[in-house]
Order: C-alpha cells, then sequence, then structure tokens
C-alpha cells in the first residue's frame, strides 16, 4: 500500500462512512442500551489491542526490529498510527458511554450522535487494522 493511502484512509473511511450516514440518515438498532454496551465492549478490546501491541513495541530491545524501525524512519509512521489507533478507541469507548445519558425512552438517538458513532467506530476499525498488518508485518 502507498505511504500517502496509509496515513490517510482511516480518516477518509471514516469522513465517508460518516458522510453517508449523515446523507441516508438510518436509525442505529432499536434497542439501543444493548447496542451500545456491545459497542463499548468492542472499543475497549480493540484500545486494549493497541495499548498491548505499544507496550511489547516499547519493551523491545533497539538493537531489534525497532532499532532498524528508528534507522529507516518509520517508527515515527508507526508511533503515528499506534496513537491514532488508541486515541480512536478511547473516543468510540467515550462515545457510547455517553450515549447511555442520550438514551430517552420511546425516542432514537440523535442524528448527530449516530453519525458521530459511524464515524467513530470505522475510524478505529480502520486504524486497528492498520495497525495489526503492520504488527504481523514486524512479526515476519
Amino acid at each position: 500500500m502507498h505511504l500517502f493511502v496509509e496515513k490517510c484512509y482511516p480518516h477518509v473511511a471514516a469522513l465517508l462512512a460518516g458522510a453517508a450516514w449523515w446523507h441516508f440518515s438510518p436509525d442505529l438498532p432499536a434497542d439501543e442500551k444493548e447496542f451500545l454496551a456491545a459497542a463499548l465492549s468492542l472499543g475497549a478490546v480493540l484500545t486494549g489491542f493497541i495499548a498491548t501491541a505499544q507496550a511489547i513495541l516499547m519493551a523491545l530491545p533497539t538493537d531489534s526490529v525497532m532499532g532498524r524501525l528508528r534507522t529507516t524512519g518509520y517508527v515515527n509512521d508507526l508511533i503515528l498510527y499506534l496513537s491514532d489507533a488508541l486515541q480512536g478507541g478511547m473516543a468510540f469507548s467515550v462515545l457510547n458511554v455517553v450515549g447511555f445519558f442520550l438514551i430517552k425512552p420511546g425516542q432514537h438517538l440523535p442524528t448527530l450522535f449516530a453519525v458521530l458513532w459511524i464515524f467513530f467506530g470505522v475510524f478505529s476499525i480502520c486504524a486497528f487494522v492498520r495497525v495489526s498488518k503492520i504488527m504481523l508485518k514486524i512479526m515476519r
């Protein structure tokens, strides 16, 4: 994958998904509390994986893969990707918690909330996939 595309695709995919959700404005599933609870679990799992990957990379000796990444200059990209994935997962999780306070009996969650939910959900998944692919390359 071209480096520019690799850097931008989580942001672009999230913006496109959010814009599509805004344009078509479908509702989130009817049982919003269970839906948000499941999404919160997903966000927590993604965030936990990224935090663990970050800890593993920090613990690697400088004469191993991390040393080679530093000499090539790609360590800055990896740090950016890990940061994006960690912050995106945390934002998605926090947004799900906020959603519990917005639920009103007999009403759907606001459209703006749904657009933000889609944006951060797609961003988190794309950022997670990006970091996962890189971690698998590092393991090779």
